[in-house]
């Protein structure tokens, strides 16, 4: 009799003990999923790249793990998509090897291909590297002449304001502004010198692409893409006719053609910063080098040009020294 009543006990115990086993785990499983709908509702209240990457990572299973994906990338458009965004942090997404929003990368496209950006602007056949900012400039002839000019460009390396002393000693200062909108960015609007001013209109294709740029002084600026979606050909015209051709490769011009001349622009590529750097510039007809212009610099940390020698022809020709302002 002893013997039933122990096995009685026995049983019950054990059936005490798996059923609070079982409200353990029910108990735990609930605090589970509470924690995971706390943590998707935090991500979803904060709605920061950076709290979607967190529910992303600690809750890889989820049922709304699709949807927090989805969120997370349109955080990050609207991180990099915006008005206040500066050229560094759209810089730096670029070069990053898992950027992947084309939406960035068309809005980042359609700003560098503004023809006034500090990557396309062309003086002296140097540009300018993508800085913000001011650039103050001298340029020593080889005669001895000085002339000193100056750009300012603004946080998204758009150029704001060029001023430029001529031959004659005389100071050209052309004012830029820009429109924007939230789905292709920024445009040139319109540029003033001595009281003239040019106004402009963006054309965009049907991926949001820059297409072209028109003037109301009957100019207009082309652009046609590759394969991989950048610039391969700039196309400028006036009244209809071309007056200046840029060919691209990688983001860097190859070769000018304005009329029946045509010009090799050649780069070296600089390890320390990761950029490309002209060296020289061949004007050609058909094979035949007519003049060369070549390019000796020093740089900064930042990849600009401090200090470029330029010779024509193997003869010094002048020194630009530039210095930049944050």
């Amino acid at each position: 009799m002893m013997t039933t009543n122990i096995k009685t006990m026995l049983i019950a115990a054990i059936t005490l003990l798996a059923s609070c086993n079982g409200t353990v785990m029910a108990q735990t499983s609930n605090e589970l999923a509470q924690d995971e709908r706390d943590a998707y509702n935090h991500a979803r209240e904060t709605n920061t790249v950076e709290a979607w990457e967190v529910f992303i990572n600690n809750y890889p299973d989820s049922r709304h793990i699709e949807q927090a994906r989805k969120q997370r990338d349109a955080a990050t458009v609207n991180l990099y998509c915006n008005q206040a965004v500066t050229l560094d942090r759209l810089v730096a997404y670029i070069d990053n090897a898992e950027a992947h929003e084309p939406r960035i990368k068309t809005f980042y496209a359609n700003l560098v291909n503004n023809p006034t950006h500090s990557y396309r602007i062309e003086h002296l056949d140097l540009g300018f590297n993508g800085c913000t900012g001011r650039v103050d400039e001298t340029v020593t002839l080889a005669n001895g002449t000085v002339r000193n000019n100056y750009f300012i460009f603004n946080p998204q390396g758009l150029l704001t304001q060029s001023s430029i002393q001529g031959k004659d000693g005389k100071t050209t200062t052309v004012n830029y502004s820009y429109a924007y909108d939230n789905l292709h960015g920024f445009s040139l609007k319109q540029s003033s010198r001595k009281g003239n001013t040019i106004h402009y209109a963006p054309i965009y294709d049907a991926n949001d692409r820059l297409d072209a740029l028109k003037g109301d002084n009957d100019s207009r600026q082309q652009y046609t893409y590759n394969d991989k979606g950048t610039v391969d050909r700039l196309t400028i015209t006036r009244k209809g006719k071309p007056t200046r051709t840029l060919l691209y490769k990688d983001g860097y011009v190859i070769r000018e053609e304005q009329g029946d001349r045509a010009f090799r622009y050649m780069y070296d590529y600089d390890s320390a910063t990761g950029k490309k750097f002209l060296i020289a510039i061949r004007e050609l007809k058909g094979n035949q080098t007519l003049h060369e212009r070549t390019f000796d610099y020093r740089i900064d940390t930042h990849g600009r040009y401090t200090t470029v020698k330029v010779s024509l022809d193997g003869k010094p020709q002048m020194t630009i020294t530039r210095k930049y302002s944050e």
